[in-house]
């Protein structure tokens, strides 16, 4: 079963009890999915300046505990607040959410979701990706919980690729999953 959180006006938390990888030792890491809806206009009036970005991160329960006695540290009790903390600090794995289901191939059934458009953005990797983009933070936010939600599990049936790919900042997924957990 999906569950699905709202962390604040742009972020939304998804997990499932079968979302998880695996280091090859001791109990696999069951993950969650950020969606935030990010504005690319830098204050400006452009048209569809908006795009969800995608993170996986650990499950609550499976957080180091440095990073959750940091957080409370701060004042900060609730899970929501904990899981935002953990992800605005420390980041988490990017995935292309519209790798799930390429954003010209399901425009017809996604349109019904939102009015946006496609456009190309530069991803963390640096390469060029198709990526909707929406008019307002309220139609992202509404197409990341009407569709991004629905197709989000696609990507554990390939997690171990999403986690193999090396980041900017050096490393793989698997090194910032290992960083945020108690592996």
């Amino acid at each position: 079963m999906l569950n699905i959180t709202d962390l604040c006006d742009d972020q939304i938390y998804l997990h499932s009890d079968f979302w998880q990888c695996d280091f090859g030792h001791g109990e696999p890491v069951k993950l969650g999915l950020i969606l935030e809806a990010v504005d690319l206009a830098d204050g400006g009036e452009a048209e569809f300046s908006y795009v969800v970005e995608a993170s996986l991160i650990p499950q609550l329960e499976y957080m180091d505990d440095e990073i959750l006695e940091e957080a409370r540290s701060e004042g900060l009790t609730t899970d929501e607040e904990l899981l935002r903390y953990a992800y605005e600090s420390y980041g988490g794995v990017p995935v292309n959410i519209d790798a799930v289901q390429p954003s010209k191939a399901s425009c017809g059934m996604s349109s019904f979701v939102a009015r946006g458009n496609i456009g190309t953005i530069i991803s963390e990797t640096g390469e060029v990706i198709e990526s909707r983009r929406f008019q307002d933070l309220s139609e992202a936010m509404s197409f990341a919980r009407d569709f991004y939600a629905v197709y989000a599990s696609v990507i554990f049936g390939f997690i171990d690729v999403v986690l193999d790919h090396p980041h900017r900042a050096g490393g793989t997924g698997w090194d910032r999953i290992r960083l945020m957990s108690r592996k």
